[in-house]
């Protein structure tokens, strides 16, 4: 650990390093160790140092330097990562987009962003290109992010172009070029919306080390950290920041593959790996094997925990730690490292975190009674600096000093702290952070549609379904089919609703116009058309 993350004089914490300081301090300690791994390519501490200069330089040459705006829409890879550790090196704030995103989605994301550069491959330059809005683009630079192979044309954007990979750049340049403090927003994260479209998380270096640092103690130079995670996710600073300060390796896959899961971790040699969503529930349903514990795994980051978390341990002879998280902070609650867990286990704060469960007035709740949890932070800049150009959300989050997660939580007994519901309106399904008032702004372009109401409701691996509630103009027809077949063109796939229910009456709503959607959960799914007991298949 860098001397920067102790504490300062008087008893004040110290800013910790910036990722980029702390590869440039592996690659003078053990410059020959391995870091980045992905199928046969590999680079040592040495060579990332190199390579995230030299791209550095490249940005650096045609205007990109702290505080411009570059947006990463590629596919997950080593180069998506090493791009992103360049733009920190330069104080450059990369915009994280996910790259299934399109349409009116891409562009709300892309219009908050305002950004100055693109770092693409060819297929989100496509995208890229479909975009009605032309003027998002206007005055933009255009890196393509591949080095596997050179771009085939200028991908539609003329002398705006550049090959990343092969334009000349002399790391000299950036000797007056100052490593960012950790206190200066290294990114741009989205996070779901609950009454409105996403907003733009502005994501700190020293957010993103303390993200790290949560698991990173318990980590050492021996591991090899497995990551299947999308890469436009926090999952990016968690996964690769806690091999990095560990001095490990960080071995990358570009999408979770069940069948492959296992075969990959033997290959890599995998010690550590995390399993978000529902990837446990799809490893511990495969069929038992003679070879269960014949694998290098030893350590899993496990969001929710399966209430059978014990058979998994003892399956798969693992430990387990999991935690609670939100773009806006920074772990917060962790379950105090890995163990053998024989069932779930209560979340605890860390160190220099303060947590609280709060009433609707935000006044502390006593253990045992349900209420928001509040949190905030003893060390500066390692939560969020707030929602990016949304100074009435961030006003609002952050009311009364403490940021508000909009979940509901109980703490019993004093000190642990258990998580009940969502109390916001957003959906996770299957990984994947779903806002409810964008997939409804989809169905709502229908013309048939004339209200849409969007919820998640449970799913049997307990992350949750999307469930449509539709009412329909007068004397319109519209299948659940037909509706599906629509939304797919509009929507990722991961946000087409598995459930649509169709009805009459207008939807419920308080006497300020808003859709109770407590009212609507109450009739669950069994008045819904579901598209797989139906057997509708997506349009390939």
């Amino acid at each position: 650990m860098s001397d920067r993350t102790r504490l300062a004089p008087h008893g004040a914490v110290a800013l910790p390093e910036t990722f980029p300081e702390t590869i440039a301090r592996h690659a003078r300690s053990h410059p020959s160790c391995v870091f980045l791994r992905e199928d046969e390519r590999s680079l040592t501490y040495a060579e990332t140092l190199k390579t995230i200069d030299r791209l550095a330089a490249v940005f650096a040459a045609h205007g990109i330097g702290p505080e411009r705006r570059c947006v990463i829409l590629m596919e997950n890879g080593l180069d998506y990562a090493l791009a992103w550790l360049a733009l920190a090196r330069l104080g450059a704030v990369s915009v994280l987009i996910n790259q299934l995103y399109m349409g009116d989605i891409l562009e709300h994301q892309l219009r908050l962003a305002a950004p100055d550069a693109f770092v693409v491959d060819e297929a989100q330059a496509a995208k890229l290109r479909e975009l009605p809005e032309r003027a998002l683009l206007d005055n933009t630079i255009v890196f393509h992010g591949l080095s596997d192979a050179p771009p085939a044309v200028s991908c539609g954007f003329g002398e705006r172009f550049v090959d990343l990979w092969r334009a000349p750049g002399d790391p000299a340049m950036l000797a007056g070029i100052a490593r960012p403090d950790a206190s200066a927003t290294m990114s741009v994260f989205y996070t779901s919306g609950t009454t409105g479209p996403s907003k733009a998380v502005a994501y700190t270096h020293a957010q993103g080390w303390q993200t790290a640092q949560t698991v990173a103690q318990y980590l050492d130079r021996s591991d090899v950290f497995y990551m299947t995670n999308p890469m436009c996710h926090v999952s990016l600073p968690h996964c690769l920041g806690a091999a990095l300060l560990a001095g490990a390796t960080l071995a990358v896959r570009a999408k979770f593959s069940a069948g492959a899961f296992w075969s990959d971790v033997r290959r890599y040699g995998a010690t550590v790996t995390m399993m978000l969503g529902t990837v446990a529930s799809f490893i511990a349903g495969r069929p038992a094997a003679a070879d269960d514990r014949d694998h290098p795994l030893r350590k899993v980051l496990m969001v929710p925990l399966l209430e059978n978390v014990g058979d998994f341990c003892e399956r798969f002879g693992v430990e387990v730690m999991s935690w609670f998280n939100m773009t806006e902070v920074s772990v917060p609650l962790h379950t105090g490292g890995f163990s053998r867990m024989c069932e779930p286990l209560p979340l605890r704060p860390r160190p220099y975190a303060q947590v609280r469960v709060v009433d609707a007035g935000d006044l502390p709740l006593p253990p045992g009674t349900p209420g928001e949890l509040v949190v905030r932070d003893e060390a500066p800049w390692r939560l969020s600096a707030g929602y990016w150009n949304n100074a009435e959300a961030t006003v609002n989050a952050w009311r009364n000093l403490w940021f508000h997660t909009g979940d509901l939580f109980v703490e019993s007994p004093p000190g642990h702290f258990r998580f009940l519901d969502r109390m916001k309106d957003c959906i996770r399904r299957r990984g994947e952070n779903i806002a409810s008032f964008e997939v409804e702004q989809q169905i709502l372009c229908h013309s048939a549609v004339e209200e849409a109401a969007v919820l998640g409701v449970p799913a049997v691996d307990g992350e949750q379904e999307v469930l449509a509630v539709v009412v329909l103009k007068a004397k319109a027809i519209l299948a659940p089919e037909a509706l599906l077949d629509f939304l797919q063109e509009r929507l990722p796939y991961f946000c087409v609703p598995r459930y649509v229910m169709l009805r009459e009456a207008p939807l419920p709503k308080t006497p300020t116009g808003k859709v109770t959607k407590v009212e609507l959960r109450d009739y669950g799914i069994r008045e819904a058309w579901d598209r797989e007991q139906n057997d509708y298949r997506r349009r390939q």
